[in-house]
C-alpha cells in the first residue's frame, strides 16, 4: 500500500493506492462448513491473483500529477464456500438487503462434487496453480471487482446445500435426511455404521410413528449451516430439541423418536404414535427401600414455569436477519402471571411457521409437564428403554394406572434399575399451527421481474396538441399497478421481426377502463348532465379530485376516451381506484363527442405520456412496438421475446400540409400534377424516400 501527495490550492491531498488485495475475510485456520437445506453463507478466499489498478477519474496535472486521481481495483479470484455438492445459489446480499443477482458477481459457480473438474479458465491461465478443490463448492473468477478499497466486499450468498428443498416446505431440509446424512457420510460426516441407526424409527414406516413421517405432519423443517466446530451430540441434541424429539440408545442401535403422543395429519402425512403401556406396575413390581415409598413423586411450581418463550431463527422472509417467534399461554399467565423463559436460538430455522410450531411443542412440554416420578424395577424389566410408556398403580399417593413416559433408566450394582419417568397428559406434546406475521424489514427485491404493462395508449394527438407535428403519444402502466414497476423500455419496428430500441418511459400512466355508458353529447361545454364514470384498477390509478371550471376548459385534466378528447372538472371517488367524472368538456380538439360503451379505454393526459416524434417518411406505415418492462432498481428486465407486439399504422392526422389542409375544407383541388417527395432517416437508420402526395396544381377551386 502506498500513496502520493498532490496540492489543490496549497491544501495537500492523498490518494491513496493500493499494490495488493486488502484481505479481510479469508482464514486457514476454519472448517470447511455444511449446509443442509438453504441458509446464508459468507465466502472464503482461498485464491486470487492477476490484482489490477484502474484510473477512474481526475484531469492530469503538472508532472503527470492529478488533484483528483482516484482508482478501483480488481482481481482473479477463487473463494471457497461450503462442503459440496450444493445445488445452486439463490440470493446475494453485498452488505445488506436488497438482494443482486449472482450473475453480477462474475463468478462461476462449482457445486463440489466429487471428483471436480478444475475450472477451465484457471486451468489455461494459471496451469501450477489451478486446483479442482474436490468434494468443496467454489466459485472462481476471471475479473472481480474490488472497488476502490481493493476488499472483497461483505457478500452473504444463500446456498441451496446439501437435501435442500426435501422438507415439508420445500425448501429447508428433512431433519431425517439430515440426521442420517450428517451421521454416516464418508466425506464430512460422523463415522456412524448405517446398521447402527434404526431406520424403522427413523424414517416413513407402515407403522406410522417414524421421526420423519411426524416431522412433515407437525411442519418442522431445518437448514442447518455448521461454520464452527461442535461435538456431533451437541449439534444433534440441538436438532432434537426444537423437532420435540430423543435420541435413545438400544439394542445396539439409535432410535429417533418424537415426543408426539396424538394421532396428527399434515402435508399428506398421518403420523400415529405408539401409546399403548408396555407393563402395569403395581406395588408388587416396585422395589422397596425400607422407610422410603416406592414412589417419589417431585412436582415443579407452576409459578416458576414460563408461559412465554421466544425461538430466534434466521427469518429467509427477512434476508436471513435473526428474529425472534414468539409463543405464549394466555391461561397459564393470567393464573400464575408472566413468565419470560429464555430464548431459544435456532439457526437451523429460516421459516417463521416452523419456528412458531417448534417453540409451541417447547412451550407446552415445559408449561404442562410438571410431574416426574422415581421408582426402581428388578432386572426382569430389562426389556424396558426410555420413550416407553408404563402404568403406575399405587393408592397410597393417589396412582391408579397412571400412565408416564419414562426418561431415564440406570442400573445400580445389584442388577437393579433406577427409573425416572415423567407425566404423560395427553395432547401435551402436540402443538396447534396458527398463522403468524413473518418478519420482513421491507426491503425490495432488486432481482424481481416486474408485471408487463396493460395494453397501451397508442394515438396520434390532433394538431392542435402537436403545433402541427406529427406525433405519437404513447401511454402504459403495469398490469395490476405492480409496484415492482420501474418504467419500460420501448422498442419499435418496422417489420414486426427487427426490434430496435427508441425511448424509455419511467412513469405510469392513469390508465383504465369506462365503468359504464356515457351518452353522446351536442350542446355547449361544458357537459353539466352526463357522468363519465372510470375505473382504473387495471393500473391502481388516481386522479384529482377538482380542478376549476376555468382548468378544466383550458384541457388540464385532458383525457383520451375512445377517440374523443375531453376534460373534467370535478373527479368524486365512488370505489378503490374509480371515480365519476362531471363537469365534462366534450370533442375537444375537433373529436367527435359521440357515446361511449361500458368498458372503452380511458387514458388521463399527463407527464407520463410518451410524445414521440414520427418523421414524415413514415407516415402510412405500420410500427409494431414492444414494452420491455423493469424494476424500480432499473434491473429484472423481461425477455425482449416475451413481450407484446402492439402494430399502429400511423395516418398523420398530427401534421397538417396542403393535402390535410384540403382535406380538411373539404374542397376539390387541381394543382397540376407536382410530386411531393421527402428523403430522411428515420429512428431506425433507414434513409427512406416517400410519395406523400400527388396532385394538380391547376383547376384549384376553394
Amino acid at each position: 500500500m502506498g500513496g502520493r501527495a498532490y496540492s489543490v490550492n496549497n491544501m495537500p491531498t492523498y490518494t491513496t493506492t493500493y499494490s495488493g488485495i486488502q484481505v479481510q475475510t479469508t482464514s486457514g485456520a476454519l472448517p470447511i462448513p455444511i449446509v443442509y437445506g438453504r441458509n446464508m453463507l459468507t465466502p472464503n478466499c482461498v485464491w486470487y491473483n492477476n490484482f489490477q489498478r484502474h484510473k477512474s477519474g481526475g484531469k492530469g496535472g503538472k508532472g503527470g500529477g492529478s488533484s483528483n486521481q482516484s482508482y478501483t481495483y480488481s482481481c482473479s479470484i477463487a473463494l471457497a464456500l461450503c462442503e459440496g455438492p450444493i445445488a445452486a445459489i439463490g440470493m446475494v446480499l453485498d452488505g445488506a438487503p436488497p438482494a443482486i443477482p449472482f450473475s453480477w458477481l462474475q463468478l462461476t459457480l462449482h457445486n463440489g462434487t466429487t471428483p471436480q473438474t478444475v475450472d477451465a479458465w484457471l486451468e489455461s491461465a494459471y496451469p501450477t496453480q489451478a486446483l479442482s478443490y474436490q468434494g468443496t463448492a467454489v466459485m472462481v473468477g476471471e475479473y472481480f471487482n474490488l472497488g476502490a478499497s481493493a476488499t472483497i466486499g461483505s457478500y452473504s450468498l444463500e446456498v441451496c446445500g446439501v437435501l435442500t428443498g426435501s422438507g415439508v416446505n420445500g425448501l429447508d431440509a428433512d431433519p431425517a435426511q439430515v440426521i442420517y446424512d450428517f451421521l454416516i457420510n464418508a466425506q464430512y460426516g460422523v463415522g456412524f455404521q448405517a446398521s447402527a441407526i434404526n431406520a424403522t424409527a427413523l424414517f416413513a414406516n407402515s407403522g406410522d410413528s417414524s421421526y420423519q413421517t411426524y416431522c412433515w405432519a407437525a411442519y418442522l423443517a431445518i437448514s442447518p449451516l455448521m461454520i464452527n466446530q461442535e461435538s456431533a451430540a451437541s449439534a444433534l441434541t440441538r436438532w432434537l430439541q426444537i423437532t420435540n424429539s430423543t435420541a435413545v440408545w438400544s439394542s445396539g442401535q439409535l432410535k429417533i423418536i418424537p415426543y408426539g403422543d396424538m394421532t396428527i395429519s399434515g402435508s399428506g402425512k398421518t403420523y400415529t404414535p405408539n401409546t399403548t403401556a408396555l407393563y402395569a406396575l403395581t406395588d408388587e413390581d416396585l422395589l422397596n427401600t425400607e422407610g422410603e415409598d416406592p414412589v417419589k413423586i417431585t412436582r415443579a411450581d407452576p409459578f416458576t414455569l414460563p408461559n412465554w418463550r421466544s425461538i430466534e431463527i434466521l427469518s429467509r422472509a427477512d434476508y436471513y436477519a435473526p428474529g425472534p417467534v414468539t409463543v405464549w399461554d394466555q391461561n397459564a399467565i393470567q393464573e400464575f402471571g408472566l413468565r419470560v423463559g429464555p430464548t431459544v436460538s435456532a439457526h437451523e430455522i429460516c421459516d417463521t411457521t416452523v419456528g412458531q410450531a417448534s417453540i409451541q411443542l417447547i412451550l407446552q412440554r415445559e408449561l404442562y409437564i410438571r410431574n416426574t416420578y422415581q421408582f426402581k424395577l428388578s432386572a426382569e424389566f430389562c426389556l424396558l428403554d426410555p420413550m416407553d410408556i408404563v402404568t403406575l398403580t399405587d393408592p397410597l399417593i393417589g396412582l391408579n394406572n397412571t400412565a408416564v413416559r419414562i426418561t431415564e433408566i440406570e442400573e445400580d450394582e445389584n442388577g437393579d434399575f433406577a427409573i425416572t419417568a415423567e407425566e404423560f397428559p395427553a395432547g401435551v406434546a402436540t402443538g396447534v399451527q396458527y398463522p403468524i406475521q413473518s418478519v420482513s424489514n421491507g426491503f425490495p427485491v432488486n432481482t424481481v421481474t416486474p408485471n408487463s404493462v396493460n395494453a397501451p395508449m397508442i394515438v396520434e394527438p390532433p394538431p392542435g396538441l402537436t403545433n402541427d407535428v406529427e406525433q405519437i403519444w404513447i401511454a402504459v402502466s403495469p398490469v395490476s399497478g405492480d409496484p415492482n414497476w420501474g418504467g419500460c423500455v420501448v422498442y419499435a419496428s418496422l417489420d414486426g421481426v427487427s426490434y430496435a430500441e427508441v425511448e424509455t418511459i419511467t412513469l405510469s400512466a392513469q390508465q383504465g377502463t369506462l365503468s359504464a355508458t356515457l351518452p353522446a353529447y351536442g350542446g355547449a361545454n361544458p357537459d353539466a348532465t352526463d357522468t363519465l364514470a372510470v375505473t382504473l384498477a387495471e393500473s391502481l390509478g388516481s386522479l384529482s379530485a377538482t380542478t376549476t371550471a376555468a382548468a378544466a376548459a383550458a384541457a388540464i385534466t385532458l383525457c383520451y376516451v375512445n377517440g374523443e378528447w375531453l376534460s373534467f372538472t370535478t373527479a368524486t371517488l365512488t370505489a378503490a381506484n374509480a371515480y365519476n367524472l362531471t363537469g365534462l368538456y366534450r370533442g375537444l380538439y375537433g373529436s367527435t363527442p359521440g357515446a361511449k360503451a361500458s368498458g372503452a379505454s380511458f387514458c388521463l393526459i399527463d407527464g407520463s405520456t410518451l410524445k414521440y416524434d414520427i418523421p414524415t417518411a413514415e407516415i402510412g406505415a405500420t410500427i409494431w412496438f414492444k414494452f420491455q418492462s423493469f424494476n424500480i432498481f432499473g434491473a429484472g428486465a423481461q425477455s425482449l421475446s416475451t413481450c407484446t407486439a402492439y402494430a399502429y399504422t400511423v395516418t398523420g392526422a398530427g401534421s397538417l400540409g396542403p393535402v390535410a389542409s384540403g382535406l380538411a375544407v373539404g374542397t376539390a383541388m387541381d394543382y397540376g400534377n407536382v410530386e411531393s417527395t421527402i428523403s430522411e432517416t428515420d429512428d431506425w437508420g433507414v434513409v427512406s424516400g416517400q410519395v406523400i402526395a400527388m396532385i394538380d396544381l391547376g383547376n384549384c377551386t376553394s
